[in-house]
């Protein structure tokens, strides 16, 4: 009876190590990014490395969380000869691993844009027109990195969490719960290194709450 229980209830083990083998993908591309950042900054000075504070710590909470991804996924399966993964721990597993993605797209998304603009103004300087290469391909750019990242950080954790729910009968709260847990220290992390990185010493000093609040639609401060 109790088998047929856990059955009728748990995740399939395929399903987790699909989840798994994610996070193991981001965490191959979070290390390269990182192998990249780190030899620039050994061939760069204290300037240059400065505009790649925000990648550095939207990589290290996406490090974070890609280990405490896996570490759910793992926690979530049985030790029994089915080898099913129990729903709750599963769900927790399943909203990490959006977040972790979520960072790695904001990390990706400066870099590009920094490269980006780098390759503008270099055009400029010899002589190709700004608008050539300029504000419709940046806008659009933008828009497709935005619409991935609302879909990552936001749409795929409901669903995560609405069937999540459904299947152990938990309450939403918890897994809500959990959700903005994750969100609070990570936005307010990555507000302070975008603060660091974007406001000089001589300007007026900034809303620090303002700028964390605009964290949760992060896609409107790439346009800075």
């Amino acid at each position: 009876m109790d088998l047929e229980q856990n059955t009728g209830t748990g995740i399939a083990l395929n399903v987790t190590r699909t989840r798994v083998t994610v996070l193991v993908f981001n965490l191959t591309v979070i290390s390269v990014m990182l192998s990249i950042l780190v030899a620039t900054r050994d061939a760069a000075g204290h300037h240059d490395i400065m505009a790649h504070l925000t990648s550095f710590a939207a990589l290290f909470i996406g490090f974070c969380l890609t280990i405490l991804g896996v570490f759910w996924l793992l926690h979530s399966q049985s030790w029994d000869a089915q080898g099913l993964s129990h729903p709750r721990p599963f769900t927790f597993g399943t909203i990490t691993t959006y977040l972790a993605l979520s960072q790695t797209i904001t990390a990706f998304m400066h870099e590009y844009i920094l490269s980006f603009e780098s390759g503008i103004e270099a055009n400029s300087l010899s002589g190709v027109p700004p608008n050539a290469l300029g504000d419709p391909a940046m806008l659009i750019l933008i828009c497709m990195g935005g619409a991935v990242w609302l879909l990552i950080t936001y749409v795929a954790p409901l669903l995560a969490a609405l069937k999540g729910s459904s299947l152990y009968g938990g309450r939403r709260w918890v897994i809500a719960g959990y959700y903005f847990a994750l969100q609070i220290p990570t936005y307010w992390v990555y507000a302070e290194a975008w603060h660091l990185t974007n406001v000089s010493p001589e300007q007026q000093p900034v809303n620090m709450l303002g700028l964390f609040a605009l964290q949760f639609i992060q896609p409107l401060l790439w346009f800075n």
